[in-house]
């Protein structure tokens, strides 16, 4: 079975290069955080990259954070309490991972000082392409200049003068749904300094340390791509012009009466948000509609409303013998865990008690089904056992048989079969460790459904927290392919968005925004992440809010549906936007 544990090394377009890119990595510690560790791991591991590593003064201490008092107790309580999903800022040593492929050059300097000359002399005798600077402050020119193609630095957006304060707070204490002061990836060479990537993350205005732990994430997933592209960075190298990194910097200052403004603020928020999860909870139902060019009776719409200690999810709709089949992630909160269930459906719409048809030891959601040579298939999601996992019919739509495991050692969600133009492609979310899914979509072709999968050389081919995550079926709508796709920048499954595929092939992929589904098509609804459908019938899935009590919160929907069933149309509402 293939395995894509170092899927960031990707394919490209630009001409390949069988000279390994000599790069050298400069930290200043034995001891970094994990994002660092795990960058170091992943650049050691890729074969188009000859590492060297400088360590500046080992024996060197880190300056002491400076900034408000009232800012440091805060950020460190915060970081105490998300211990545990922040990652990427433990520390660990740099070291242990390593292959031995590179010996560490000690230096005299420290972070805090100017390159010695015997220091910069011995960088210059190692032959270097590019620096990839990992220490704290910024790179000067006299260290850029000891390589061919510059030194790379990852930098805050922002400068504060109480020093010590990341930009990611800043977007928390403006309110800014998208980082605008978040980390940057600069290249510095001769007098030239250019941004190579700008992160752009959402904000989560509950946490700093998730913040940065998201940004500091995508940043070494961005850097392990373009690294590993060693033909690419000789040619940016040659083509792109410097810009002014200074004019986009921000000057900041943050005293305590500011802090104390905003830890106001930030305590209100903390409350409504445990506040809310101790009196609701989130659960998706699925919501129904017969189409209208289907000459029915009844053109309302049908809602399977779960159990209390359920939800419905990822619904998709499957064809046979003329009757419709409904299969649906059917999450238990007792378990913590989903299952494959599915339901007949008949012409009218109703639907028969949901039988679980397939469970594991492991969470299952988002069962896309298809048919190829006269056998039915199962792609459900497996990200919690690190595979994409595919498995037939063997009584359908009861039972199933594991067939193959299409990939291994992946982070692959909501994975979507399109077969078109004698080529099978799979769009998947996430894939790369510590990638968000909501954010990357990856695309991979191949001959036939059991592979072996190639990976796309425009890979990610969507990076947009917008548009990324799978949604549904593709499918085509008077000749034009629509990819349905997830708009999380409000949170995890806020709308549905449906994309116009305008090239696809093993060589570019393009699409544009049609139309989207928002929450507000449905009374009550506070999220739609699915659309599929079938020749009679249209599905989506919405999150409602209910109460953990017995409180009937749902009423409020059904007291609604009526009114949404007479007045709510697909057709009309896409015609509308």
């Amino acid at each position: 079975m293939p395995s894509l544990s170092n899927i960031a090394v990707v394919a490209s377009d630009s001409p390949p290069s069988s000279v390994p890119l000599r790069l050298g990595l400069v930290v200043d510690s034995l001891w970094v955080p994990g994002w660092i560790q795990y960058l170091v791991y992943k650049l050691t591991d890729c074969s188009t990259i000859e590492p060297f590593f400088i360590v500046l003064n080992d024996d060197s201490k880190e300056t002491p954070r400076r900034g408000p008092i009232l800012f440091r107790y805060w950020a460190a309580f915060d970081r105490w309490i998300r211990r545990s999903r922040t990652d990427a800022l433990r520390l660990r040593e740099w070291r242990l991972p390593l292959n031995r492929r590179a010996t560490p050059v000690l230096l005299r300097t420290c972070n805090d000082t100017p390159f010695l000359d015997d220091d910069l002399a011995a960088i210059k005798g190692a032959n270097l392409d590019l620096l990839l600077y990992l220490g704290h402050g910024v790179p000067g020119a006299d260290l850029s200049g000891c390589v061919g193609l510059g030194a790379w630095s990852v930098q805050q957006d922002t400068f504060c003068e109480a020093g010590e304060v990341p930009g990611q707070f800043w977007d928390m204490y403006e309110g800014n749904r998208f980082t605008l002061h978040g980390l940057q990836i600069i290249e510095r060479r001769h007098n030239s300094t250019r941004v190579v990537y700008c992160s752009y993350v959402t904000t989560n205005f509950l946490s700093l340390a998730l913040n940065q732990n998201a940004a500091y994430w995508e940043i070494t997933n961005v850097l392990i791509a373009q690294l590993s592209d060693t033909a690419r960075v000789r040619m940016n190298a040659q083509i792109c012009s410097g810009t002014n990194v200074s004019q986009h910097a921000k000057h900041r200052t943050l005293g305590n009466l500011h802090m104390a403004r905003f830890l106001a603020r930030w305590v209100m928020w903390a409350l409504r948000n445990e506040l809310t999860k101790l009196l609701l909870r989130e659960q998706w139902s699925i919501v129904m509609q017969t189409k209208a060019d289907v000459p029915k009776a009844d053109h309302g719409v049908k809602v399977m409303r779960p159990p209390r200690d359920h939800f419905y999810a990822d619904p998709f709709l499957f064809e046979k013998s003329g009757r419709s089949y409904l299969f649906f992630e059917d999450y238990w909160f007792s378990s913590r865990k989903g299952v494959i269930s599915c339901c007949v459906v008949d012409s009218n719409g109703n639907y028969s008690e949901p039988q679980v048809v397939l469970e594991r030891n492991y969470h299952l959601s988002y069962p896309f089904l298809f048919a190829w040579q006269g056998e039915i298939y199962m792609i459900p999601e497996t990200r919690d056992n690190g595979t994409v996992e595919m498995y037939r019919a063997s009584d359908f739509p009861y039972s199933w048989v594991h067939e193959a495991v299409l990939m291994s050692n992946v982070a692959a969600t909501d994975s979507t079969l399109l077969h078109h133009n004698d080529k099978w492609w799979m769009f998947t979310a996430g894939v790369l460790d510590h990638a968000s899914p909501d954010k990357a979509l990856f695309l991979f072709f191949a001959d036939s459904p059991l592979g072996p999968w190639t990976t796309h050389p425009k890979n990610p081919i969507v990076f947009d927290v917008c548009h990324a995550r799978p949604a549904g079926c593709l499918y085509f709508d008077n000749g034009q392919l629509i990819r349905p796709g997830q708009d999380c920048s409000k949170g995890y499954g806020y709308a549905a968005q449906l994309h116009r595929v305008d090239v696809l092939s093993e060589t570019d992929y393009q699409e544009s925004l049609l139309t989207s589904i928002t929450p507000d098509w449905v009374p009550g609804s506070r999220g739609i992440h699915t659309f599929n459908q079938s020749s009679e019938f249209r599905v989506i899935d919405c999150k409602f809010h209910i109460s953990r009590f017995g409180f009937n919160l749902f009423s409020t929907f059904l007291k609604a549906k009526a009114e949404f069933g007479s007045s709510f149309d697909f057709e009309s509402a896409k015609r509308s936007r």
